[in-house]
């Protein structure tokens, strides 16, 4: 919507048209000579100086248009500055930081009470100062080979990184591999048949190519055997056929106290099978049966072997995953409950000695 103009400002502007109007060509060119040609707020047209009163010349010559520009340039004198120009010099007010004043160490001790760490502390080594700063968990000071060197009980050096936290590439470390298992499967079921009392521990860790018939003359040797306390056969190839019968040596076999059958291909029911034949003798301490070929058991074998390690009163370590945490709770619960029970035995016969 357009406004009216008031009287006042139609005075003025016919005061300054008058103005003017009185003025010659050479005294509005003077004027223009008094624009700030860096005022931004001019269009560039009204900031130059340079106004064209001549006629055309006639058609467009390049050359002969530079050639002239060129002698122009030559002949005319610059322009005054209102401000000659410096090299480097910045215009306007140049922004500094504000100074800031850092206070004495005495005075921000003042109220700090002195103890005895404090001395301890500035005495102490950079070693023993990263050996703290692990204890105490600071990790952001140290990298992980301090930290692990400090839980450790090792002696924790500052050239792994010092106290920038840095991951810095250890040495490596040549490690001497591990023989092949050479036990005789075959002398170990004689030996089992024989019921020799020599015979209380069997490794079969780690033997690829033992036929499922010969580790089955294994287990049946054993049902009758009263020696053979520990039974290892880890990363047999143990298939589920084996695995029913590892179940019936542990219902039959009372002498057993470790069964490790890690890392094979038995299934959740043959798992759930083995855990309940600890049920009948409860003479079994440790059994570790992980990492199968099934990694998850699933919801309802996880609960069978819960209800079963429940049951059981002399199991103290079972080494199976589970992934739903009730089963995982109660079997926690329930091996601590045996390890309690177990301690309490034992007080209790220490007491019956001494009286």
């Amino acid at each position: 919507m357009a406004t009216k103009k008031t009287s006042n400002e139609n005075v003025n502007m016919d005061d300054f048209e008058a103005l003017l109007g009185a003025l010659n060509a050479e005294e509005l060119e003077n004027i223009n000579d008094l624009i700030d040609p860096e005022n931004a707020y001019l269009p560039a047209s009204d900031r130059c100086k340079y106004r064209v009163d001549k006629e055309a010349t006639g058609t467009y010559d390049r050359n002969k248009l530079l050639s002239f520009l060129t002698e122009q340039g030559k002949s005319e004198k610059d322009w005054e500055e209102q401000k000659p120009h410096v090299p480097g010099e910045k215009k306007g007010k140049v922004w500094q930081a504000p100074e800031v004043v850092k206070s004495p160490a005495d005075e921000d001790d003042e109220f700090l009470a002195k103890t005895e760490w404090d001395d301890v502390l500035t005495n102490a080594s950079e070693s023993e100062i990263v050996e703290l700063a692990a204890i105490l968990g600071f990790t952001g000071l140290i990298n992980q080979v301090q930290y692990h060197a400090a839980v450790t009980d090792k002696p924790v050096s500052t050239s792994a990184g010092g106290w920038n936290a840095a991951a810095k590439s250890e040495p490596l470390k040549l490690l001497i591999p591990e023989p092949d298992n050479t036990t005789s499967v075959e002398e170990c079921i004689a030996k089992a048949k024989a019921n020799d009392k020599d015979l209380t521990r069997i490794n079969l860790n780690n033997i690829q190519g033992i036929k499922p018939d010969v580790l089955k003359d294994l287990l049946n040797a054993l049902k009758e055997n009263t020696h053979v306390e520990v039974l290892e056969i880890s990363n047999v190839g143990m298939t589920d056929n084996v695995g029913r019968v590892l179940a019936e040596l542990i219902e039959a076999n009372t002498t057993l106290k470790t069964v490790s059958a890690q890392s094979n291909r038995l299934t959740g029911p043959i798992i759930t099978e083995i855990v309940r034949s600890t049920l009948k003798n409860q003479t079994l301490i440790e059994l570790r049966l992980s990492n199968q070929r099934s990694q998850i058991l699933g919801n309802r074998v996880e609960m069978e072997v819960a209800d079963a390690v429940a049951k059981n009163n002399t199991l103290l370590r079972l080494n199976l995953q589970f992934d739903t945490l009730g089963p995982r709770v109660r079997v926690t619960e329930k091996l601590k409950q045996n390890l309690d029970a177990l301690r309490k035995k034992r007080l209790a016969s220490k007491q019956e000695t001494k009286t």
